[in-house]
């Protein structure tokens, strides 16, 4: 559902087709997600996102290949402001940021030696924050130009990250895992700092990586247990919601 507007964007599934989208059709591979604009669609395949404008004639503006990205891993800004999108690039790990307004304006961020698993910009669009499949590892950059301005650790096992959120002010992050975890980091006053190159490999990385202020244990969802949720924040900088999805498989 597109803010209070009257459209919804579907993915057929089972005996549905798999190539529908509100009006698209005949699209070459497997719908992976959509993602909606007020004056974007931008439909997620497995390895090429297709961007159509809301209008009557749902003709192709441009499209963009990608890395393998079975799970639509796709982020837009909403603002009006700003139309900038976040997609995987065509090398795994590397993330592309494209303005929708001139799709010619486009950047490549090397963000992690992993596919990418998650990713999320702030309010304003100015910060995109990233995580890999080995889930480990958040790092934040600017939008504009790539720079890596924070680099957070969610902890040494690897986890399926479910979800990365900031909240209005952008001073604080929330991420939620497979282990049923949510932690939340400070965004103030953490710029990356290196430690001694006397020290080990593993421990600068470990070092050189801020942790988390809060950790949260969801109810009833364990490593062993793993129920995708959202976590994110509400209105206020420091209220933190969460939404879990239970499948049922009988």
């Amino acid at each position: 559902m597109l803010y209070k507007y009257n459209y919804l964007g579907l993915v057929g599934g089972g005996l549905n087709p798999q190539d529908v989208v509100i009006r698209i059709s005949d699209l070459p591979s497997r719908v992976c997600g959509v993602r909606l604009r007020r004056d974007r669609i931008v439909v997620i395949l497995e390895q090429m996102i297709k961007v159509y404008p809301f209008s009557v004639e749902l003709e192709l503006l441009v499209e963009f290949e990608t890395a393998p990205n079975s799970n639509g891993l796709c982020c837009l800004m909403g603002h009006a402001d700003r139309a900038l999108m976040a997609f995987p690039a065509k090398q795994p790990g590397v993330v592309r940021t494209v303005d929708l307004a001139d799709p010619t304006i486009s950047l490549e961020i090397p963000a992690h030696e992993s596919p990418l698993a998650c990713m999320a910009f702030n309010n304003d669009g100015t910060l995109l924050a990233t995580a890999s499949e080995k889930g480990t590892l958040i790092r934040i950059f600017d939008s504009q130009n790539g720079l890596k301005l924070h680099e957070f650790r969610r902890g040494t096992n690897p986890a399926v990250i479910y979800s990365i959120s900031f909240n209005v002010d952008s001073t604080l992050l929330c991420v939620g895992s497979g282990h049923g975890t949510v932690h939340v980091f400070s965004l103030s006053g953490s710029s990356i700092t290196y430690p001694k190159r006397s020290e080990k490999n593993f421990l600068k990385k470990y070092m050189s990586a801020k942790h988390s202020f809060v950790r949260i244990q969801v109810p009833a969802v364990t490593k062993y247990n793993k129920v995708p949720f959202i976590c994110a924040f509400g209105a206020e900088p420091q209220s933190l919601i969460g939404k879990l999805f239970f499948v049922n498989n009988s």
